[in-house]
Formats: C-alpha cells, structure tokens, sequence
C-alpha cells in the first residue's frame, strides 16, 4: 500500500507542477510550446514535481509574513491550480513514462518500510515546522533553538505534509528529487546524443553502484536515503543538477534564456535549501557572463527578475528569524535589531565547525588532515571515493577516446577553479561527509569535460551495450536502498507504514517563557513552545512578536 501511495503521491506533484506552469503560461500569455522543451536531456515536464515543491514551499514562506499555514488558503490554492491541467488535456507518454510514473517510484517507495525519524527531526525540525504551520513569522525565532535559524526551504515544504501523527509523505518528499536524479541520468543515457552528459550519466551511475564496496562496506559520496526530515540528498541532487547543466551549456555553448532561467531557479532552489549552494556562484556568474556577451546586460536582468525578486523575499525572511542574510554566518547580520544576539550565531558556526573538524588557517594542515580522517567515516568515505574515481577514471581511458574536439582552455579552467573553490569552503567551514554529497558527485564533470564529442574505442553490439547499461542503471537504484529493507518490504507490502513521533513530558521554563522537556534531553520533538534548555528568555507582543534571549 506504501508503494502505491509514493506513486500517487508523485502523480499528485507531477499535475500541480504542470499546474503551475500552466498558469504562469496563462498570467504571461505564453505558448505552451515549453511543454516540450528539455531540461539537458530530460524532458522538462519531469521537473514538473520539482515545481510543485518550489512552489509550494515559496507560497508558504509568502503565507506565513502573515498567517500561520495550517489553513485553507493553501488547499484552496492547490486545487485550484490542480484545474488549470484541463487547458491541455492531452498528455505524451512514452517508455521512459513507464520508468517515470512506475517502476523507479515504485522501487525508491520500498526504502519506505525500513526508514524512521532522524534524531534531529525531535531536536528541531519539526518544530520549525509546527511554528510554520501554527503560527505567523516570529521575529528572533532563533534565540528559543540555535538551529530555527537555518530554516530551509525544505522545512517549509513538509510543513504541509503532516498525516496527523504520521510523517510518511515527509519521507516521500525526498523521494521525488531522487526520481528526477535518476530520470536525469536514464534520459542523459538512453534518450540523448549529448557525450558529455552521456559520459557522465554512466560514470554516475557506476560510482552509484560502487558505492556499496570499500572500505566499511562502502560509502564513497553517492547519494543516500535518509531518516526523515533530513535533505542532504535533495540539496546534493538540485547541487548536481545545477552545475551539471552549467558546465554542459558553456562545453555546447547554449546561451538562450530558457537555459538561464532554468539554471536560475535551480541555483535558487538549491540556495534556499542550503546556504552552501553559494559556492555554485562562481559558475553561475561565469555562465551570465557569456549571455550577457550574447544579448546584454538589461536583458539579462530584465529575465532574471522574478528569481531576484523570490531571492530577497527569502532573505526578508531569514532577517526576521535569525537577523542574518545568512545564517550562522555573522558578518551577514544585523547586529542593531532588538532580536539579533551575534554571541550565538557566532556560537553555533563555531560548534558546527568544531563538530565538522574544519580546518583553520593557523592549523597545520596535515595535523588537521589526520585529525579529520580519525573519524571512520571521514576515512572510509574518503579512501572509498578516491578509489571510485581512480576506478571511473580507467574506464573513460578504455572504454571511450577522448574527443579531437578541445573546449577554450581558458573555460575549461574557470570550470575546474569553479569546482576547486566550493572544496576550499566546503573544508573551512563544515567539512562532513554529507554536506559534500553534491560536490563530490558534480567532480565526476571533470572526468567528463574531455569525452565531450568523444567515440568509443570498441564496436560494439547495440543492444549488448544497451542491456548493459540498462543493468547499471537498475542496479544502481536497487542499491540506494538498504538490503535489509526489502525484507522488510515482502513481509509487509500490504500495509501502510507510519512513521511517528516519540511522545515526551514538558515541565516550564523557570527562567522565561516556554516550556524545556522534563527528561533534561534536548529533543522537543512536537512542541512549538518547547525549548532545549532552560534558559532566559523573553517574549516581546506585538503586531509581530520577538524573542529575545537575556542569558
């Protein structure tokens, strides 16, 4: 029953993202002729989902300036949107379709029978959902829970999502962006004369697969699925996806404005998931550059517009919470706000680059080198992926030749220097493995950049090397799935899972407002006026509300 709810689910996006690009269609007076665009290589309605959930997100960040959005305006919105799907009727299936709609969501649903609630999801992620959904932006929210302050994209999404107890379709969300992961790579593999994202959708691929072998049982920087709540993965593919598209429109030179509003709401979906995606910027800006030499500058401004326009509403949003542009970086906040306390924004980089083992430039380098590598799975994943892309790296030189036809050297740097730098920040500020899963995938480009245009060394039979591949493919998305899970799966396909919240005891906050849990933990689980610890800490009213901290 599982199974069959992901795929309903994943219809459900589908149709409210064509919604929605119907209606901006409409608003705008467009031709639906983008109907039939591609993004790369892959269709563009299969971004249709990704659409939805931007959308979704951005219409309850808009939402909650105002009202808390647990209401019907929301719903109400949806519906209507799902009507505008009656202007065009007519739909284009094909076998890929059968792939899209049902096999792939059919296999990623079966994660659902062996996946729980990450440990943050009770120190803070459903929190910061429920404040979205009970009430209207709070000024300061920060000061009740460092971590309020990050409040990503993705919290703002699944804050519609809640079945009651039940946190299932939290986990489905993840589940979409994992779809187009790998409809990207089908579509790049079997549905394109494009070499560069062909070379490099078999060598992700490959990697995918080679992820479970290695040291510690493997683990190289694939892609994984995670407890609920956590986005790591979704935030690694829109990474991927977004510099992956960059780096494919300056090796073809494709400059139109359809490619650079793509790229733009993909960088800016990235952006408001994880403020790591500003690392992508380089590359960006490297890709406006030459539109610009293109068309010009006010052009480019003119299209780029509403993207702008989302990007300041987002960072309104994150001043009022946490008084930051960016939070927990402190020289972008605004230290004259009443609810800004720079002491723990500076604290919390601080803890999450201690924890992370960030290098400083006072260190010695191979000091902190050993110091990060004594964590096992900064070692194995470490070793594990080196070892990958050596393995990548041998089957490029045999299997293919490299093409006649060289890229500007002079791109061809800027693309490695724009991959090079995000490592350098990526090491100076939080250097965990799962923060670096985008990063690491998109460095498989730089196997790729000289098999553009390339041809294989060996003739080789059609099909043979379509079965192939097609074997990859699938075991690559059987593998993202723990073993055990499938068990787990036969013996209960026919139910539905729930995936719940553990149920705890609050007592008050004797120094301020609010209530801290009674065991002493730090974990509020379901609880908007739970704080982790007891602490001082005033409620200001008002037409909006603060919160200051005292201590």
């Amino acid at each position: 029953m599982t199974s069959l709810l992901f795929i309903g689910f994943h219809v459900f996006l589908y149709f409210l993202g064509r919604g929605v690009f119907l209606t901006v269609c409409k608003l705008l007076k467009f031709e639906y002729k983008l109907d039939k665009k591609y993004i790369g290589n892959t269709k563009f309605e299969y971004f249709y989902p990704l659409i939805a959930l931007f959308f979704i997100g951005n219409l309850t960040v808009a939402i909650n300036f105002f009202i808390g959005t647990n209401n019907i305006i929301l719903f109400v919105t949806v519906v209507l949107i799902l009507f505008m799907n009656f202007l065009k009727t007519n739909l284009s299936l094909d076998k890929s379709s059968i792939l899209y709609f049902g096999a792939i969501p059919f296999i990623l649903s079966i994660s659902s029978y062996g996946i729980n609630l990450a440990q943050d999801a009770g120190l803070y992620h459903l929190n910061t959902q429920g404040w979205i959904r009970e009430e209207r932006i709070h000024f300061g929210l920060y000061n009740l829970h460092s971590r309020y302050g990050y409040s990503s994209l993705f919290d703002y999404i699944s804050s519609n999502f809640w079945l009651e107890q039940n946190y299932l379709l939290l986990h489905f969300i993840n589940l979409t962006f994992i779809v187009l992961f790998f409809i990207f790579l089908y579509s790049n593999l079997f549905l394109s004369t494009n070499t560069f994202l062909n070379n490099l959708s078999i060598l992700v691929l490959i990697f995918g697969v080679l992820d479970n072998f290695g040291l510690s049982g493997g683990r190289n920087g694939f892609i994984d699925i995670e407890a609920v709540t956590k986005y790591d993965t979704p935030f690694a593919i829109l990474y991927f996806l977004s510099g992956s598209l960059i780096i494919n429109n300056l090796i073809t030179k494709t400059f139109s404005t359809y490619d650079l509003l793509t790229i733009a709401y993909l960088l800016l979906f990235s952006l408001q998931l994880r403020i790591f995606a500003i690392t992508l910027l380089p590359l960006f800006f490297l890709y406006l550059f030459k539109f610009v030499r293109k068309e010009d500058f006010k052009y480019a401004i003119k299209i780029l517009i509403t993207p702008i326009f989302f990007t300041f509403i987002w960072l309104l949003k994150n001043i009022l919470i946490s008084s930051c542009l960016f939070f927990p970086v402190k020289q972008t906040c605004l230290s004259f706000l009443p609810w800004s306390d720079v002491r723990s924004v500076a604290l919390e980089a601080q803890e999450l680059n201690i924890f992370h083992i960030y290098y400083s430039f006072d260190q010695n380098i191979n000091s902190w080198l050993q110091n990060w590598l004594s964590k096992e799975i900064n070692y194995s994943t470490f070793l594990n992926y080196f070892i990958s892309l050596g393995v990548l790296f041998v089957f490029n030189l045999i299997i293919f030749k490299k093409s006649s036809k060289k890229i500007n050297k002079n791109t061809q740097i800027l693309i490695i220097l724009s991959i090079i730098i995000p490592y350098i920040f990526w090491i100076l500020s939080a250097p965990g493995i799962r923060f670096g899963l985008g990063l690491f995938l998109l460095s498989i480009c730089l196997l790729s950049i000289n098999y553009h245009n390339s041809t294989e060394r060996f003739k080789v039979y059609v099909k043979f090397k379509s079965l192939t591949s097609f074997f990859i493919f699938l075991i690559s998305i059987f593998l993202v799935i723990r073993l055990d899970t499938y068990s787990i799966f036969l013996n209960n396909f026919n139910l539905t899972n729930e995936i719940s919240p553990t149920s705890i005891a609050y007592v008050d906050n004797n120094l301020g407002w609010g209530v801290v849990p009674q065991s002493g933990l730090s974990s509020c689980w379901v609880n908007i006026e739970c704080i982790p610890v007891s602490k001082k800490i005033k409620k200001v009213d008002g037409f909006y509300n603060y919160f200051v901290n005292l201590d």
